[in-house]
């Protein structure tokens, strides 16, 4: 047994676009979630998701706002991880999203508002995530 936890800092990209916040269905578990991942140990939260946002979903970050700190315990196969999560609300640069383009961790995507937020198609996206969505879409739009 490993004496040293699975520990790692998180983040979480909110991006919003014409008032819409982008959803992407993950590869590996088909769940519906927003562009994230693993800081790299030399990392700040905030470049972490910069790269993040760069590696899933080719675009470049025009304006960054912390949203949002949690800390979480799960399980997998080989034990319990725990994260500290960052969430950042993020706005592609100028504006412009014709860059886009997700890479083999998605297999698809949506650009939800507030009423398609409600939509059964997206209830594997988790409660926590669901809440800083529609907090976003509700308070800023």
């Amino acid at each position: 047994m490993n004496p040293y936890p699975d520990y790692r800092i998180a983040v979480e990209a909110i991006i919003v676009h014409e008032g819409k916040v982008l959803l992407a269905k993950r590869a590996d578990n088909g769940a519906w979630y927003v562009p994230a991942g693993k800081a790299k140990y030399e990392e700040t939260p905030k470049e972490a998701v910069i790269r993040e946002v760069r590696e899933e979903t080719n675009l470049e970050v025009d304006s960054i706002e912390e949203l949002h700190v949690r800390a979480f315990k799960g399980r997998k196969a080989s034990g319990d991880f725990y994260r500290v999560m960052f969430t950042y609300l993020i706005r592609p640069g100028n504006g412009d999203i014709r860059s886009f383009r997700l890479n083999d961790e998605h297999t698809e995507y949506a650009w939800v508002g507030r009423q398609e937020l409600g939509d059964s198609r997206y209830d594997s996206l988790l409660p926590e995530v669901r809440r800083i969505v529609a907090n976003v879409l509700i308070s800023r739009w």
